[in-house]
């Protein structure tokens, strides 16, 4: 649901928002200095408020501001992210001993049960090796300890949990030469311990999570926000209270398993998101054509492919939308199959209509990209981490080579070669829309780099073609007022967010409604 009892309507009465720079997105009528919300929808658009809007019994100034559609965050954990909000930070933790000191400062301060930690990263550091087990033991004083690396999908735990965590049947646990595990956990290993440690956590503190990040990503202009739940996530109560619980911002779910039945239950008409095919590049568990060059092997894939093409089959012939979360160029390839598997039964405009999406495609093969375009494909990216990855030094570099690592993330190429293409965070990468944009279009390789305009769109209207909403993303006359104003600077760059409007409804900045 959208909007809780405590925002603003605007939709009961008629509401013009005057004064700001109208970027509208639409190309009929790109700019503008005035608009009419009424019942939800966007009733005028134009440059004279005073003669020629419609009739209004309230007016909003939004002077000195740039209005514009409201983002969408295409890929995100909310529950994670509201998690990591008040988690213990490791971003900012240069080496092994940083880590275990945060973690020894947090268990000072803090009276919760388990200690959580999001964000670090080995590459950074000058000896490339993850906490180990024992270290977070003795770093914890006892309690479960669980440090979540960079890219979501590797931890390390402390060795009580490592012994309580049901992990006999998982791949994935790291061990040493002596084969005790070290508690760096991948793939499946990681997937259940992130669920057992979920289990851990009080109600109270995830329904507290869940409410700092829907009024995080409210206030910095983000509308509509894509739940990638699943089983091996936050699992099915938490996703439940997301589909059907009153927030500041419209969410929108996907379930990361093979269950249709599941989805179908719950009147949804999508599927996937967390629907993996491989892992990352990051903890070297993207599959890849080529070898890593800083370890043996290339990684594996998670699916069998007859699998994935009867499930994604069945979805289209049900009208739903299917997501795979595919990293590697071998696992890209498997989703192309997949996809192509289908059309070949069902046709491909069929499958254009579905609008089945690519999560992260960060490597691509140059001929896959008209394949994508051929099937309609879009794909949803985080390019305020991943690009970074992909720079000079970073992990993307070490794991693949230079070469490799440029080629990374061609969001530029795809977007030149008319492949639709969304914005997301993850629940690990900045939450900053404009991060996002900045950084999708301001790489020195081209093929990473798009025109600042198609990434604005990407990080708007992108997340609408994701979502398969044709009538809202626009500032256009019958489209759903979904709308953001933003502060501009001096040297007219958008910054801090004064307004957010999701469904014809203030949920952020209600101070500046004004009557008439």
């Amino acid at each position: 649901m959208i909007a809780g009892p405590a925002d603003s309507p605007l939709s009961d009465e008629p509401v013009l928002l005057v004064g700001a720079d109208v970027h509208t997105l639409d190309d009929h009528l790109p700019r503008a200095r005035a608009v009419l919300v009424r019942h939800r929808r966007i009733a005028w658009v134009g440059d004279d408020p005073d003669e020629a809007a419609p009739a209004a019994c309230r007016r909003i100034d939004l002077s000195g501001t740039v209005l514009q559609p409201a983002f969408v965050n295409a890929h995100t954990h909310l529950t994670g992210l509201g998690l990591m909000l008040n988690a213990l930070d490791l971003g900012l933790a240069r080496s092994v001993e940083d880590c275990l000191a945060a973690v020894r400062a947090t268990v000072d301060v803090t009276p919760d049960p388990v200690i959580w930690g999001m964000g670090w990263d080995e590459t950074r550091w000058p000896v490339h090796r993850a906490p180990t087990a024992d270290e977070l033991t003795a770093a914890g004083h006892g309690r479960p300890v669980m440090l979540l690396r960079a890219d979501g999908h590797c931890l390390v735990v402390d060795r009580t949990s490592l012994s309580a965590v049901p992990l006999a049947r998982s791949r994935g646990v790291d061990r040493g030469e002596d084969g005790v595990p070290t508690g760096l956990l991948r793939q499946e290993a990681a997937q259940v311990a992130q669920r057992w440690f979920s289990a851990q956590v009080p109600a109270r503190t995830l329904q507290d999570a869940r409410h700092m990040a829907a009024r995080e990503l409210a206030s910095s202009g983000v509308a509509s926000a894509h739940e990638m739940g699943g089983p091996h996530r936050m699992g099915p109560a938490d996703f439940d209270a997301w589909i059907h619980g009153r927030w500041p911002l419209e969410v929108i779910g996907y379930w990361g398993d093979l269950d249709l039945d599941f989805v179908l239950e719950r009147g949804l008409r999508r599927v996937g998101g967390s629907l993996l095919l491989d892992g990352t590049i990051g903890s070297h568990s993207a599959a890849l054509a080529e070898p890593y060059t800083d370890r043996a092997g290339s990684g594996q894939l998670y699916r069998d492919t007859t699998e994935l093409r009867d499930f994604t089959l069945e979805a289209t012939l049900k009208g739903i939308q299917v997501a795979l979360h595919a990293i590697g160029d071998r696992a890209v390839a498997q989703a192309l199959e997949v996809f192509e598997a289908v059309a070949a039964t069902t046709g491909v405009e069929r499958v254009r209509r579905s609008g089945h999406r690519l999560e992260y495609a960060a490597l691509v093969k140059a001929e896959d990209v008209s394949r994508l375009r051929a099937l309609g494909v879009i794909v949803v990216v985080q390019p305020a981490n991943d690009l970074d990855l992909a720079s000079l030094g970073g992990s993307y570099e070490q794991r693949l080579g230079a070469s490799r690592a440029r080629a990374a993330n061609p969001v530029g190429l795809l977007s030149r070669s008319d492949v639709p293409i969304a914005f997301g965070s993850d629940d690990l990468a900045a939450l900053e829309p404009w991060e996002g944009v900045r950084a999708a279009s301001s790489q020195p390789n081209a093929d990473s780099s798009m025109d600042p305009a198609a990434a604005l769109r990407a990080a708007t209207l992108g997340g609408r073609v994701a979502a398969r909403q044709p009538n809202v993303g626009r500032i256009g006359v019958g489209q759903r007022a979904d709308l953001a104003a933003f502060e501009v600077d001096v040297d007219g760059t958008p910054g801090r967010c004064v307004l957010t409007v999701v469904a014809g409804r203030i949920t952020h900045g209600v101070g500046l409604l004004e009557h008439v």
